[in-house]
């Protein structure tokens, strides 16, 4: 019996460490998404940058920034109010489950 709670403790901590490990692959995500998307439309023929007079494009990296910063803002408030909503689930449930009795049915 001892084997076993040994055996689910090694498998919780394992657990553990591939959800912080996936959080962090969300936020690399979650910061690199918004400004690829809107780089990409930016790389259509649907809008022209080109003036044929210089390689850089003061102007296009303006719009870029200013389109692209509030949507990684958005994003990141939109996924910590996601987070910080599934914590409080979580919160209730463990206090649900504390406040019924143990021999409960």
């Amino acid at each position: 019996m001892e084997r076993v709670t040994q055996e689910m403790s090694l498998i919780a901590r394992e657990t553990k460490t591939e959800t912080v490990s996936m959080k962090i692959i969300t936020l690399v995500t979650l910061f690199f998404l918004p400004g690829t998307f809107v780089a990409t439309l930016m790389s259509t023929d649907i809008i022209r940058w080109d003036t044929g007079t210089k390689d850089y494009q003061p102007g296009a990296l303006r719009v870029y920034l200013a389109i692209c910063l509030p949507f990684m803002a958005t994003t990141f408030i939109f996924w910590g109010a996601y987070q910080w909503l599934e914590r409080r689930k979580e919160r209730q449930r463990k206090e649900k489950a504390e406040a019924q009795p143990a021999n409960s049915p």
